[in-house]
């Protein structure tokens, strides 16, 4: 799809990859955004309803969804005995959220449109400290692997994976963790994206040597499992 003159809503734009995405969308000759910041909390499904008639309602209609809102946990699950609302809440907000946003996107919007998940490279493979925020990103990953033989024509449908963003995602995490290498900035993974969303593709990896973890994962994983247990 050509970005120009199209009417985009953003999640998770406060920070990280949504505003820096936002911030390239910003210099698209007659784009119109609507970014959504932590503001409005959009693991609640009447939030997502409000957040899409007032985009449509905004801007006049609506072209393109960009779900980015998320986070992640570092820690050694169940030991710190966290109970079911700690599970459910980030469910809640890296997968309930995205589909529903879908959902009611499809429902609101006639004619050609996109719709961007952002999974993570951690939806390709797991490592220790992270058990549950790579669930959640799987959990999209397989979502997408699955939709993309039964969306409607006048979708497309894109999953991106970007890898370890030097962004203040994981300045809310515990400050003495392993951050998972390499790292790309997050306006390099904006810039992959939204190349992506040009070329229709199904998949991106916002950097192109971290497909060779995906597809060789366990020696990644086993480094990632030693700093893991040296920083518990």
């Amino acid at each position: 799809m050509k970005l120009e003159n199209k009417r985009f809503l953003v999640t998770g734009a406060g920070s990280g990859l949504g505003r820096a995405l936002v911030g390239r969308l910003a210099r698209v000759d007659g784009a119109k955004i609507v970014a959504v910041t932590s503001y409005i909390d959009v693991s609640k499904p009447e939030s997502v309803d409000k957040m899409i008639d007032f985009a449509i309602e905004r801007m006049g209609g609506l072209d393109c969804v960009i779900a980015c809102a998320g986070f992640g946990y570092y820690e050694s699950f169940g030991e710190g005995g966290g109970g079911f609302g700690h599970i459910k809440q980030i469910f809640e907000t890296n997968v309930l959220s995205p589909l529903y946003t879908l959902e009611r996107f499809l429902l609101k919007t006639e004619g050609d449109v996109a719709f961007v998940a952002v999974s993570s490279m951690l939806g390709k493979l797991g490592i220790a400290g992270m058990s549950l925020y790579s669930a959640t990103k799987h959990a999209l990953a397989g979502f997408g692997s699955a939709y993309k033989f039964e969306k409607p024509e006048r979708l497309h449908y894109m999953t991106a994976y970007p890898i370890s963003l030097k962004t203040n995602f994981w300045s809310k995490l515990p400050p003495d963790i392993p951050i998972p290498k390499p790292m790309q900035t997050a306006d390099a993974a904006a810039k992959s994206i939204l190349q992506g969303l040009c070329k229709r593709k199904c998949e991106v990896y916002t950097l192109p040597l971290s497909k060779m973890f995906a597809v060789l994962p366990l020696p990644y994983q086993l480094i990632s499992a030693l700093k893991f247990r040296i920083w518990l």
